[in-house]
């Protein structure tokens, strides 16, 4: 029996309520708020890309198409908290499942942080677009004081039960509808000249001369992109509050996927239609940051009350891209906890039957890494969720050929692959997939040895393998225990 203050009220600790919607608008609003500065920031990273990263957004959400397929079929048969964790310890073994689950989790907070951090530009953008004082907003002061209080607001939110967060991330993907309608109404009915009239009165821009995009730019960028699809994760990790889980969450990952991807490709091919590519990097090198974003960009082509709204629209879709991650990290502390990975009392729910004590700390985390993004860069928050994902993704391919051929053939999520031959086809393209994507996404250009995806990713194995060893001393049981699912 779970207890809320001491008392027994429910044979679950958390409260089965989402539904498929919940699903679907967690998916896009995961990533829609920061998809608005890095998909114009990529440009500035790889400019060798060119005008192919709208291509590059769209060829990230294909090849993840083997894992949505892998997350729709282990949903059918485990939707579970920390869903990812739980596959993944259970179609491979303890000790590498969790190491795996845990570079993903600290990939997920350190991208919570960055978008704490990018709140400061947009909520910057749109007090200049408005023709208010605007610079104190992306100073390393706005930025943290504007983070610190979005993500504890968020945390509130959270606090208070599913049922706002899920009301939260509806009403987030209603505006995100708003914002796309117009960065697309305007990105494809407006022609460059008017942008580079305009965009002068800040930085010059000369047309460089002509030149063929970078393969390997095109597949870093592409690389980079596939933390925009971190939000089907977290779709899964509502596995334990949603009802009749064994059929709603597979529909609800693989319709998140499809708008996910359909929304990506015509805001990406609307906005480099009215902006050429080569005006991004000037504008970056010059510290426009407040420019240098979708609805910046937008509002050098539109009247100023449509770019005043469009971005304070994108301002609120960021600070609000915040919560799901905030739940899927949590979610897996509680998950760990059940495991016997960490202390007991991080299983505890509130009276509202959320996981309370992992809510806490997952925003003090976030805040740390909000502190990071401020005086660090914004590698870290997109660089390891990007590293992790592709990690991840390769795993899980192995974990269904393990448990097909090899020693987890016991498992009980072994009945998700039993008798079903594509499920090795997904499997083999998740591996080679991640293999391809690996070596494009281990070390970012320009970025200081410490700030390296592949440098953090080996600190967050680390303190993996202290935890599990550490847990292991503590209870020898952990290994038998992670041979069955949670009960939620």
């Amino acid at each position: 029996m779970a207890t809320h203050g001491g008392s027994a009220q429910s044979a679950f600790r958390l409260a089965k309520v989402a539904g498929i919607f919940t699903i679907i608008a967690s998916a896009l609003a995961q990533e829609y708020g920061s998809i608005n500065f890095v998909v114009v920031n990529s440009v500035g990273h790889y400019p060798a890309v060119e005008g192919l990263a709208p291509y590059a957004v769209i060829l990230a959400g294909l090849l993840l198409l083997p894992k949505v397929a892998i997350f729709a079929r282990f949903s059918e048969v485990a939707p579970r908290a920390g869903s990812t964790y739980v596959w993944l310890t259970r179609s491979l073994n303890a000790p590498v499942g969790f190491s795996v689950a845990f570079v993903w989790f600290v990939g997920v907070a350190a991208a919570g942080g960055f978008l704490a951090f990018t709140c400061a530009v947009f909520i910057g953008a749109f007090l200049k677009s408005i023709g208010m004082p605007f610079q104190w907003a992306t100073s390393s002061a706005g930025h943290l004081i504007i983070g610190l209080t979005v993500i504890w607001a968020i945390f509130g939110i959270h606090l208070a039960g599913i049922k706002h967060y899920a009301r939260l991330v509806l009403v987030t993907f209603v505006l995100i509808l708003v914002a796309a309608t117009i960065t697309v109404a305007y990105g494809f009915g407006t022609s460059q000249d008017v942008f580079l009239s305009n965009v002068v009165r800040y930085v010059p821009i000369t047309t460089p001369p002509p030149a063929a995009p970078s393969l390997g730019a095109f597949i870093s960028v592409t690389a980079l992109f596939l933390f925009a699809y971190g939000g089907l994760t977290v779709s899964a990790s509502l596995g334990g509050e949603t009802r009749d889980a064994t059929r709603t969450m597979p529909r609800g990952i693989i319709l998140g996927w499809l708008g996910i991807l359909s929304l990506y490709a015509v805001v990406g091919f609307a906005l480099f239609h009215a902006i050429p590519w080569w005006s991004i990097p000037p504008l970056i090198a010059q510290k426009h940051l407040a420019i240098a974003t979708t609805p910046g960009l937008i509002g050098l082509i539109a009247p100023r009350a449509v770019s005043a709204l469009l971005n304070l629209l994108v301002a609120v879709i960021v600070i609000a891209t915040i919560a799901p991650g905030m739940l899927e990290t949590s979610r897996y502390i509680f998950a760990w906890a059940q495991d016997g990975l960490l202390p007991a009392h991080y299983t505890r729910t509130n009276r509202n039957q959320v996981p309370h004590v992992a809510l806490v700390t997952i925003a003090l985390l976030t805040s740390l890494f909000l502190v990071e993004a401020t005086f660090g860069g914004w590698a870290i928050g997109v660089g390891l969720r990007s590293l992790s994902l592709v990690v991840v993704f390769g795993m899980l391919g192995i974990g269904v050929f393990n448990m097909r051929f090899g020693m987890a053939r016991a498992s009980k999520l072994a009945e998700a692959v039993a008798g079903r031959a594509d499920m090795l086809v997904w499997a083999s393209l998740a591996v080679v997939i991640a293999l391809m994507l690996l070596f494009s996404i281990i070390v970012v250009p320009n970025t200081v040895w410490w700030l390296q995806p592949s440098f953090q990713g080996l600190i967050a194995l680390s303190v993996a393998l202290w935890i599990y060893r550490s847990a292991s001393r503590r209870d020898g049981t952990i290994g038998t225990r992670t041979a069955d699912l949670p009960t939620e």
